[in-house]
């Protein structure tokens, strides 16, 4: 399984989560090493980055998880992991990952939200069971998306022309960035082009009770 690096995102003791994009059969898929997440070491042992080139084996095992996200998670072989190029690739081109026209539409329409605030939607989220993508994308202009920092977290406020979502960040770079040099630092870390494809996911439901898999920004591409 050839696989097109498309996001690398924190998770929590130093754990991360990748996910890629499978041209040949058209979909997105999250590679767990032996069924477990990335470590730090497994990613740069393996120049793990958006844009770059991985072959992988299944190991035909089914990841215990939950809809939405078992729709992505695969389970594949720890010794298999093949780098084949460090890429970039255009992320606007035909054979780039896909992108919607909407945030809704990039989850399976199921995308809701708890609140909104001054017309932006608060806790945007997918419901435990739901049989939709854990991973999309959207396709906005440059100006389409603004951060902040709320309560200590890096956050976006993203306009996908049909809605506000106020998003938690949790690209691994644009988080590094903001760590080392606030919003100024993410501005700067952002690609020169005009327009973005953004990269969004689900986190594992939490809560009580967890039934709620929370969206967030997993990348900015260009």
């Amino acid at each position: 399984m050839r696989l097109i690096i498309t996001e690398v995102t924190e998770m929590h003791q130093g754990n991360f989560c990748i996910a890629g994009w499978e041209a040949q059969a058209q979909r997105m898929i999250r590679p767990l090493p032996n069924g477990a997440n990335w470590t730090a070491g497994l990613l740069q042992q393996h120049g793990i980055v958006p844009g770059a080139t991985i072959d992988v084996v299944p190991s035909g095992q089914q990841h215990p998880s939950q809809y939405p996200h078992r729709t992505e998670d695969t389970v594949i072989v720890g010794g298999s992991i093949t780098w084949v190029n460090a890429g970039p690739i255009n992320w606007f081109a035909a054979a780039a990952p896909i992108t919607h026209a909407s945030v809704s539409a990039a989850l399976g329409g199921q995308v809701a939200h708890n609140s909104i605030w001054q017309n932006v939607r608060q806790g945007a989220h997918i419901k435990v069971g739901a049989q939709v993508s854990s991973l999309g994308a959207v396709r906005i202009p440059r100006n389409a998306i603004q951060f902040i920092e709320e309560f200590d977290k890096l956050k976006a406020v993203l306009n996908d022309g049909t809605a506000l979502y106020k998003l938690p960040i949790s690209s691994r770079a644009f988080k590094s960035a903001w760590r080392q040099g606030g919003v100024p630092a993410v501005q700067q870390a952002l690609p020169p082009s005009t327009q973005f494809h953004v990269r969004l996911g689900l986190a594992r439901a939490f809560g009580n009770p967890p039934d709620k898999c929370y969206l967030m920004v997993n990348g900015i591409h260009g």
